[in-house]
């Protein structure tokens, strides 16, 4: 009995708790928010931070290749025979060795270095991608916000005529199935307030995703529908082009092709090391009789690697690296071929943004006219249905053309590899 009751005492506090989580007020969260929150969590935007510490301590690495390596060695062993005496022999030798010549080496410390800075403009790459994705993911949420109120707004409008119809049809002055209908379009337009109620819960976890805050919380923007400004220098768009992040990471695997290709041709170059040694050798421990060398080592490689490796491994790299070269150009005018579209695009949207709110204050004014107009037996009740309808459709439509022409800007920065930090 005590078991049960200390069941149903967590499962009331757990009840209690959950109703005053869904009391708590929504958290008011500005664009500004969100950027902070998406560079300190999102872990897509973490993981490529990290790589550009991992390519940053590889290319320090990669000097070890052409710093001298040193050796300490130490041996003591005894032997002897059935015949013989034992004997014992100990040693300690230091030794040294540094390339004098070795282009390998220096080929791969190239390479190093060419894949710390492509590390960069991949990182920018994603801040780009995740700012798109950050950004339509806010917008969808102040369109979600502001669709519940419009929809609010038509029900309301919806309910006063549904109102207006069911007078006159009591007075007699209206058909049975215009009020029907007006009630119909009054529960259609409720029904229309409960979707955008849960679009706007779905709005809310996509917006908290991006920011790499998975767990649900209410939240709301601070900010509203505008058409947006963009200014782009169409003229300059060859520079542009080349500062892009996902061109300039291109680039940079294009470099790291080309040497790979000066690689390959380093297998037939001469290598040339220096060493140094100095050691002790004698019968005990901390022995006394001291050696000591000096020497340089050159090696010209023929067929090291067999008689048609350097022939077939040359050519190999160089059609790669030429292959690298059509894709970077291939991408330079996709780019620049998608920035002129993205562009074309953003300013139809925002054109389109900007003409309607002529037409939904036409639609405003054509239905305060109507509604007199009904009242005082001057217009039927399909003529104040339709005008009705168009405003409903012209306020529906201006969230669209809003939300449309932010995405439609959004994409055009993505194309232009702006991320989160500008």
């Amino acid at each position: 009995m005590k078991k049960t009751l200390l069941i149903v005492s967590l499962l009331l506090a757990g009840a209690s708790f959950a109703a005053a989580a869904s009391a708590e007020p929504p958290l008011e969260l500005s664009w500004q928010d969100c950027v902070t929150a998406a560079l300190a969590n999102n872990p897509g935007l973490k993981a490529k931070k990290l790589a550009i510490e991992q390519y940053k301590y590889l290319e320090q690495a990669g000097y070890n290749s052409y710093y001298p390596s040193v050796n300490i060695s130490h041996s003591l062993s005894r032997g002897g025979s059935d015949t013989g005496p034992t004997s014992s022999r100990a040693s300690t030798s230091l030794s040294a060795s540094e390339p004098l010549l070795d282009m390998k080496a220096l080929s791969s410390i190239r390479s190093a270095r060419i894949s710390y800075e492509k590390a960069f403009a991949d990182y920018r790459a994603e801040s780009a991608s995740l700012r798109q994705t950050l950004y339509s993911a806010y917008v969808n949420l102040v369109y979600a916000q502001e669709n519940v109120a419009t929809q609010k707004k038509i029900l309301v409008i919806r309910q006063n005529n549904s109102q207006l119809v069911k007078l006159d049809y009591e007075s007699g002055t209206e058909s049975r199935g215009n009020m029907m209908y007006a009630e119909a379009l009054t529960q259609l337009s409720s029904s229309s307030v409960s979707q955008a109620e849960r679009s706007l819960d779905s709005a809310r976890l996509d917006l908290l995703n991006a920011m790499g805050t998975p767990e649900y919380r209410p939240i709301t923007t601070k900010a509203s529908l505008t058409a947006p400004e963009y200014v782009f220098d169409a003229g300059n768009l060859k520079n542009i082009v080349e500062t892009i992040p996902q061109v300039i990471s291109q680039a940079k695997s294009l470099e790291s092709l080309k040497e790979r290709l000066l690689s390959a041709k380093y297998d037939l170059y001469p290598t040339l090391d220096a060493s140094q040694s100095l050691g002790w050798s004698g019968a005990s421990e901390f022995p006394g009789n001291r050696s000591w060398s000096l020497g340089l080592s050159l090696n010209l490689p023929i067929f090291s690697s067999g008689i048609t490796y350097y022939a077939n491994n040359t050519r190999a790299a160089d059609l790669a690296y030429k292959g690298g070269e059509a894709s970077l150009r291939d991408l330079k005018n996709t780019l620049a071929n998608n920035i002129l579209n993205g562009y074309n695009d953003f300013q139809n949207a925002r054109d389109n943004a900007l003409v309607n709110v002529a037409v939904l204050g036409a639609s405003e004014e054509r239905y305060k006219e109507s509604q007199i107009k009904y009242q005082a037996g001057q217009l039927s009740f399909v003529d104040l249905e339709t005008i009705e309808q168009s405003l409903v459709d012209a306020r529906l439509n201006q969230l669209s053309y809003f939300k449309n022409a932010n995405n439609s800007k959004i994409s055009l920065e993505s194309l232009l590899g702006v991320g989160l930090e500008e």
